[in-house]
């Protein structure tokens, strides 16, 4: 397709460009051509006509030319080579026969050229006659490429393209200076063209802007046509190659091309008539309003053009207003302008994808012309008068002072401000007045751009951009479809019943939705020509988009995914989207796309900092829960101190001590340290607290037992990948006995003071497995009889493994030297001062683990015999 349009460009400019090369030739350098000496018949040979040159040869009329300079005529192409090259002064040498049968020869001298009676005369009569046959027809093919160049895969482009080359053959034919190939090539050109443009306007007509009822229930009906005229054309091309090569042509084919040019004339009459009632018929049959639109513009700039040139040239001629009269060529650029409506027209309705009615052209174009022509008069009158004012006074001077240049410079500068301040300032002014609508439309919705970043809430944001857009372009029904979990779902909606519409959904994955995401730019929808994407868009989709009668489709974008669709249907003028509508839209639908982002970022915010607070609020009753959890009150023995803390990483925790009295008077301690962190892991804590307090209730002695009566309780109220370390143990203030158990906790220790002193440390070694991760385990116990002065130290991995910013850890060497820098204290205070220690250590690093701590002090003095002997 591409390599035909090349070649049709390049012979249709080629053709124009050598067709008034020859003109302007002929017409500025005549007397360097030679003239013909004689006509001849090209089909019989025979001469039909002499110059006075050719009779003082002896060249007689109705003699057939045999020879031309000793070779045998072999046509019209022979006699080309010599004469259209000649120049004045050279010899021809021409055999021929005369009418009674004897041969002659003769020797013709070339003579000059002499202008034809009208032939225009000088530069500007040349130059004129080229703005009506050169110009004019150039612009009207330039004109069909650029139609075939928007749309190659269109017939009816190709077919204007045909109907726009025609004015270029209308325009005449110039031949004087071809020669061989190159003059075959321009008159086959020029035929074909003269035999194809009526059957380019009858195609048109039938298919144009869609195809005609008759042809599609007759296909075979246009070939009535169409065969006889391409057949005439056949006959016509053997002519044209007889009349260049076979020195003329047979008596059978003269009869048929007399009849083959009346049934050509016939034909093209047809064409003409057939185009007018196939027009006229499908305004009242179009399928749609669009369709009828499109014809009428057609006819409407048709009839002004073709008019425009019967008035010009046939009908004011006859009136005495000859364009080719001096004084009256005003009458030929006149209905030279006025033809150009035709071409234009007709690219008009092929290129745009929906049509305004005449009575808008007409009025815009109107406008468009007034508006104009007031900018270009006032910048001329401005003009002038600043010229009168400065530049005359210093022109009529003979001698033009130093000291007056800045007048010059002064003119300079006030004629640039004429020609660009002032326009510009004139352009804004007439836009208003002239064009009020266009202008308010671009003026509202830049602000409308602006505006829409304060929205807060999508609602209201969406619901005045597209009530803004409806007032300003016109526009009856807008529907916008936001992003969800289901894909993009109708939201908002503006002329359009949310009744029957509100479940309309498109997919993520729709043709529509890929193609904004991909061009991320507007889309338009014009389905007498539908572009790829919704052609392949499935028919639930087509439906969707049919029942929102949408046309143009905007994409609202964030910063990295698309956030929503606005679907807009047609104008009210049912005019197509301009480009600077298109601007303006994709804009606002940029500047709607980044509010949106916003407020969703925003409501995300604020969900998440009411979750937040929630989830505070709930870790604040449960912290308060866990607190209720820990003793509220140490019991008081006599001799003995005792102090627990826990120092949670999160708030709540899963680390857990206690200490109560069993029925028996004995001390009940532990401590222990759930797995994890948080919410999880106090609620295992807690689960470990009621079933230690379920076993402890019968006073055990057993405490291997006691453990595992915990492991299986845990074990069964837990998670398979929860579990917990746990040491219990219950001390006999009597006795001073401690009995233990230890489920896989950090080995609580004994600081006991000797002689000399000096501070030894004693490890409670019992060990069993943890509880809740197995569901048997075996426990060992052991007892320890506590001295007076004796400070036990039970705590967890958060204390002694505190680490620095550089994880550094604290370790039991320094938690036991804290503990004995303190141990002439109460626990109370040495439960403050080990904290304070490993708050120095790690130095203001973030708390990785919960720290608990429980402390059980014996004071020095032993009251134990004074009990006893009591």
């Amino acid at each position: 397709m591409r390599l035909l349009l090349a070649l049709v460009v390049l012979a249709g400019l080629m053709y124009w460009a050598a067709n008034n090369h020859d003109r302007f030739e002929v017409g500025l350098r005549l007397d360097q051509h030679s003239r013909d000496p004689f006509e001849m018949d090209a089909d019989t040979r025979e001469i039909t006509s002499l110059m006075p040159e050719a009779e003082r040869s002896g060249l007689v009329k109705g003699a057939t030319i045999a020879s031309l300079n000793g070779a045998p005529f072999t046509g019209h192409a022979q006699w080309a080579a010599i004469s259209n090259p000649g120049k004045p002064g050279e010899l021809v040498f021409v055999g021929f026969e005369r009418p009674d049968g004897s041969i002659g020869s003769t020797l013709i001298t070339l003579v000059a050229a002499q202008p034809q009676p009208g032939a225009p005369r000088g530069p500007g009569e040349m130059l004129q006659q080229f703005a009506l046959f050169g110009l004019l027809p150039l612009l009207c093919m330039l004109m069909g490429y650029w139609v075939v160049f928007a749309k190659p895969l269109e017939l009816n482009a190709w077919l204007l393209l045909v109907l726009l080359l025609f004015p270029e053959v209308v325009s005449g034919l110039a031949t004087g200076l071809a020669a061989g190939g190159w003059l075959v090539f321009r008159e086959l050109y020029w035929q074909s063209l003269q035999i194809l443009g009526p059957l380019a306007l009858l195609c048109f007509a039938i298919y144009f802007p869609e195809r005609s009822r008759v042809d599609i229930d007759r296909p075979w009906l246009k070939w009535v046509v169409i065969g006889p005229a391409l057949l005439c054309a056949v006959v016509d091309w053997r002519q044209i190659y007889g009349q260049f090569y076979l020195a003329g042509n047979p008596p059978w084919l003269i009869h048929m091309v007399h009849w083959t040019d009346r049934i050509e004339n016939a034909i093209d009459l047809m064409c003409v008539v057939l185009y007018l009632a196939i027009i006229f018929r499908k305004m009242e049959s179009a399928s749609t309003e669009d369709a009828r639109r499109r014809l009428r513009v057609l006819l409407a700039g048709t009839f002004v053009g073709l008019g425009a040139l019967l008035i010009a040239f046939v009908l004011l001629p006859d009136l005495g207003y000859s364009p080719s009269t001096h004084g009256h060529i005003w009458v030929a650029y006149t209905g030279a302008a006025l033809f150009m409506l035709a071409p234009l027209t007709l690219a008009y309705v092929v290129l745009v994808p929906r049509a305004m009615d005449v009575s808008i052209l007409v009025r815009q174009g109107t406008k468009y012309a007034l508006a104009r022509a007031t900018v270009w008069g006032v910048q001329f009158v401005l003009i002038m008068a600043v010229s009168y004012r400065l530049l005359l006074p210093l022109l009529t001077q003979k001698q033009i002072r130093r000291d007056q240049l800045w007048q010059g410079v002064l003119f300079l500068l006030l004629i640039a401000a004429v020609g660009f301040v002032f326009r510009k300032k004139s352009t804004n002014w007439l836009d208003k007045k002239f064009f009020r609508e266009a202008y308010d439309s671009e003026r509202v919705l830049k602000e409308l751009s602006n505006e829409v970043r304060r929205f807060t809430e999508s609602e209201p944001l969406l619901l005045t951009v597209s009530r803004c857009i409806a007032e300003t372009l016109h526009v009856n029904q807008i529907g916008v479809f936001l992003h969800g979990r289901a894909g993009f779902t109708l939201n908002q909606t503006v002329g359009i019943s949310l009744e029957g519409a509100g479940t309309l959904t498109l997919a993520a994955n729709s043709s529509t939705i890929r193609n904004l995401t991909t061009t991320n730019s507007p889309a338009q929808l014009y389905r007498e020509e539908p572009d790829a994407w919704y052609l392949m868009a499935a028919q639930s989709e087509r439906r969707t988009l049919d029942e929102l009668g949408a046309e143009l489709f905007l994409p609202l974008s964030g910063r990295n995914r698309l956030l929503g669709v606005m679907a807009l249907g047609p104008k009210q003028s049912e005019a197509a989207y301009s480009k600077s509508d298109l601007h303006l839209l994709q804009t606002l639908a940029d500047q709607t796309g980044m509010a949106l982002e916003l407020s969703e970022l925003a409501h995300s915010l604020a969900n998440e900092a009411a979750l937040r607070e929630r989830a505070n609020r709930e870790m604040e009753i449960a912290r308060e829960v866990q607190e209720r959890l820990f003793p509220q009150e140490m019991p008081q023995l006599e001799g003995v101190s005792i102090a627990g803390a826990c120092r949670p990483a999160l708030g709540v925790g899963g680390d857990y001590y206690d200490v109560f009295t069993l029925q028996d008077g004995r001390l009940g301690l532990a401590i222990g340290d759930v797995s994890g962190k948080g919410i999880s892991a106090a609620l295992l804590m807690a689960s470990l607290r009621a079933s230690l307090r379920g076993v402890t209730i019968d006073n055990p002695r057993e405490f291997a037992k006691l453990m595992d009566k915990v492991n299986r309780l845990v074990y069964e109220a837990s998670a398979s990948n929860r579990y917990a370390t746990f040491f219990f143990g219950a001390f006999d203030p009597a006795t001073r006995v401690l009995e233990c158990v230890n489920a896989g906790h950090n080995a609580p220790l004994v600081l006991r003071q000797k002689s000399d002193g000096s501070f030894e440390i004693l490890r409670l070694e019992a060990d069993g497995p943890v509880v809740g991760l197995l569901p048997f385990a075996v426990y060992t116990e052991q007892s320890l009889r506590l001295e007076p002065g004796d400070l036990l130290v039970s705590y967890t991995d958060g204390i002694s493994e505190a680490m620095t910013h550089d994880d550094e850890e604290w370790g039991e060497e320094r938690m036991m030297a804290a503990a004995a820098n303190a141990s002439s204290c109460t626990a109370d205070e040495v439960l403050r001062t080990i904290f304070d220690e490993a708050d120095k250590f790690t130095a203001g690093a973030p708390q990785h683990d919960d720290m608990s701590l429980l402390i059980l002090k014996l004071d020095i003095v032993d009251h134990s015999s004074a009990s006893v002997n009591a």
